[in-house]
């Protein structure tokens, strides 16, 4: 008799068993294929840059006669610039410091040279690297406005950035 009441759970659970596996087959698991990722295309590219050439178009700062100090409307910019650059982080520019007629071509390509570089210096204490940035001068020899008056003079005194390369 004892027997028989031992060997009866072992036959109910086999039974329980049999009807879970019969009433729910197992579902092999299969590994969806990753969809692939399209390539960016070269319009697509180009497009990622536009952003970056559009605030490097123009004047990136003015400053007053004989002076290398950026101004408030100035350091805006360049902060704008500086958050392009860091979204395109291969891409280099060239810094182009410009003075207008007044004074010797030695004293305005000097004074050009100090106009690039504290764009230089802003935009790298803003953590662009050094290495992505060049400076030149061209002192007077690059008018933006032809005149000789204060208007064509101001206008002159300028520094203008361009791309060199995104890669």
């Amino acid at each position: 008799m004892r027997l028989r009441w031992l060997l009866l759970p072992s036959v109910f659970l086999a039974a329980c068993a049999h009807e879970q596996v019969a009433q729910a087959p197992a579902q092999p698991i299969v590994a969806q294929p990753a969809a692939p990722v399209a390539d960016a295309t070269p319009q697509a590219k180009a497009d990622d840059t536009a952003e970056l050439k559009r605030l490097l178009t123009g004047p990136i700062a003015h400053f007053d006669f004989d002076q290398a100090r950026l101004t408030d409307q100035d350091r805006e910019k360049l902060q704008t610039l500086a958050k392009a650059l860091k979204a395109h982080p291969a891409a280099r520019i060239r810094i182009a410091g410009n003075c207008d007629e007044l004074g010797t071509e030695e004293y305005n390509l000097a004074l050009g040279q100090r106009r690039a570089e504290v764009a230089r210096k802003y935009l790298a204490d803003l953590g662009i690297a050094a290495s992505r940035l060049e400076t030149i001068s061209y002192g007077e020899n690059r008018p933006a406005v032809e005149g000789h008056d204060e208007a064509a003079h101001a206008a002159n005194r300028r520094d203008e950035a361009e791309l060199l390369s995104t890669r």
